[in-house]
């Protein structure tokens, strides 16, 4: 079933609504047929049963659950990209089901090393929005505002499971395999790797190491991948 963010909620739950103008134009684009059942999510949670009634009006049937899909808990803290990366690796990361997103500051990093600006994080929020509409996920991840340094990423997440993604070790679903997390915290390094430091840190606070490929990913590619190899062992263990 289809589902919608709403940014404001309606005045009342049951009956006939006119939704907002930007929203009606929305609805109209996407060509819905007469009839057709939908749900709309509440910004301050739960949704509502609605129901397309032509070219101007919806019903509204009443609150309801969120549907819930079944998805591994996974934070990515990850060394952030330049420029338009940024927007590759927010939107293939929500597609991929990540619950939370920290960007990451490491020694060799040469972007993301201070608070974004409002524009950068409204741009993303409203990419993650549209992106859960178009993958049916119906409940937004997160994206800190400001990057965190290495040394406090465990602090972030203390129940998950770290794993640092290092080229040459073997693959993340060995380790999911060999020690299956309920939680998982994804340590994405920037492109130049981590230093010898970071390494010997991460060691020493026996964070695991993991890798996808043979090949050395970008790291707006590195964290998504990672995500949908959890996604898909957890979605696998749930089938079996």
């Amino acid at each position: 079933m289809r589902f919608f963010f709403l940014a404001e909620p309606p005045s009342h739950f049951e009956g006939a609504w006119d939704p907002p103008k930007d929203f009606l134009h929305h609805l109209r684009a996407l060509r819905l047929t007469s009839e057709e059942d939908f749900l709309l999510l509440l910004p301050q949670g739960g949704s509502l049963r609605a129901r397309w009634r032509g070219q101007t009006t919806l019903e509204l049937a009443g609150l309801c659950e969120i549907p819930r899909l079944p998805l591994l808990p996974v934070t990515l803290a990850t060394a952030w990209p330049k420029g338009a990366r940024a927007d590759q690796l927010v939107v293939r990361a929500t597609e991929a089901g990540v619950e939370r997103i920290l960007p990451l500051v490491c020694e060799r990093s040469v972007a993301g090393k201070s608070t974004f600006s409002a524009n950068r994080r409204q741009r993303w929020k409203r990419l993650i929005l549209e992106t859960c509409e178009q993958s049916r996920r119906p409940v937004l991840p997160s994206l800190a505002e400001s990057p965190i340094d290495l040394q406090s990423v465990l602090d972030e997440c203390p129940l998950a499971t770290p794993i640092a993604l290092h080229p040459h070790n073997w693959p993340l679903a060995t380790e999911l395999d060999l020690r299956p997390p309920r939680e998982v915290l994804l340590i994405v390094g920037p492109e130049g790797g981590f230093s010898a430091e970071e390494l010997a840190w991460l060691r020493a606070k026996q964070v695991q190491f993991a890798g996808l490929l043979p090949t050395v990913l970008r790291v707006e590619a590195a964290g998504p991948a990672g995500i949908t190899v959890c996604q898909h062992w957890f979605y696998q263990l749930r089938a079996s």
